[in-house]
This record gives C-alpha cells, sequence and structure tokens, in this order.
C-alpha cells in the first residue's frame, strides 16, 4: 500500500459514494456559465482534464442540479469505435426528439412548424440522421432523401441541419437546454 497525501488528493477531487467532491470550484464555475447562459442567451464550458478525474462525474452532478431547476439536458456519447463523425451528435438530437415527442406536445408542434418553414425539403436529411424527428413532424411529412450527395456535401448539408435545428429549439423553448456531449477526445 502506498502513502496518499488527504490533501493533495482532494484536490483532484475524490469520489465517496455518490456524492462528488473536491470539484466545489469547478461545480461553481459552471453554475455561474448557466446563469450567464440564461441571462446572455448562450455559453460554453468545457469540462477537460486527463482520464479518470471526475469530468463526467462533474457533469453528471451539474446536469442534475440544472434539471431540478427545469433545464432540459440533451446528451450525446463520443465513442472510439464510431466512424460516424456527427453520430454523437445525432444521436443526442434523436434522443431528445423522442422525449419531446412524448412530453411536451405543444413545443414540439412549435419545433415542427419552424422547421418545415426553414428547412422544407432538406427536413429529409435530418430525419435520415435523427429518425425521432418524424414523431415530432407528424403524419404528412413525407420522406425523400437526397441520393445525389457525396459524402462532404452530406456532413457538410449535415453540420448545416444541426445548426439550424440547434436555434429552432432553442427559440421554442421557454426554459433553458443544456447540450453535453462526453467523451469529446474520441
Amino acid at each position: 500500500l502506498q502513502d496518499i497525501d488527504l490533501a493533495e488528493a482532494t484536490s483532484v477531487g475524490l469520489q465517496f459514494g455518490s456524492s462528488l467532491h473536491g470539484r466545489e470550484a469547478e461545480m461553481q464555475a459552471l453554475k455561474e456559465s448557466y446563469q450567464r447562459s440564461i441571462s446572455t442567451g448562450c455559453e460554453v464550458a468545457m469540462i477537460c482534464g486527463t482520464s479518470g478525474i471526475g469530468k463526467s462525474k462533474l457533469s453528471e452532478e451539474f446536469a442534475r442540479s440544472a434539471k431540478e431547476s427545469g433545464s432540459i439536458l440533451i446528451s450525446g456519447r463520443c465513442d472510439k469505435l464510431q466512424s460516424q463523425p456527427l453520430k454523437p451528435i445525432s444521436s443526442a438530437f434523436n434522443k431528445y426528439c423522442a422525449w419531446l415527442s412524448v412530453n411536451d406536445r405543444s413545443t414540439a408542434e412549435k419545433i415542427a412548424a419552424a422547421l418545415k418553414e426553414y428547412l422544407g425539403e432538406d427536413l429529409a436529411s435530418l430525419v435520415s440522421a435523427m429518425p425521432n424527428l418524424a414523431k415530432i413532424l407528424g403524419d404528412d411529412f413525407v420522406f425523400t432523401e437526397n441520393e445525389n450527395d457525396t459524402a462532404m456535401d452530406s456532413q457538410k448539408r449535415l453540420r448545416y441541419l444541426f445548426c439550424v435545428f440547434t436555434g429552432v429549439i432553442s427559440s421554442c423553448h421557454d426554459t433553458p437546454l443544456i447540450f453535453f456531449l462526453d467523451d469529446c477526445q474520441w
């Protein structure tokens, strides 16, 4: 057994049970970022560090706190075995669409109307990446995929569509949205 300097160990964060210990300053920074995002409309917070120091746990604790205050969490996870670069984002948005179609029909209808207005036929590419979006768009949405795109064109279009989708969902919710991606190093 090695002697461990407890004072030094707590400065990098220790986890005992389900609570987070030693990350009060980082949690406070996230909460301040969250408050700024409410007043300014947007904020990006990145949690960086070496493997195993508690980044995911810190994020989970912050997300729990933010959800308790009424925020909506959209989350995805990167995987080093995943070869599709935008898959964590499309997966997160797909889960959000499934949740929205069941839990908030009023907002789902606002989002559907705005997406149809802004994107028209390009919605098919978005539905291809996020199948649960079809649940929001309704039965009158006709899915026809563009088969003439190159892989590069598809990626560019999808990045653009994600930006539009993010703008639409942000403007249609009365509560803050938190978008969380874990393990981005992959």
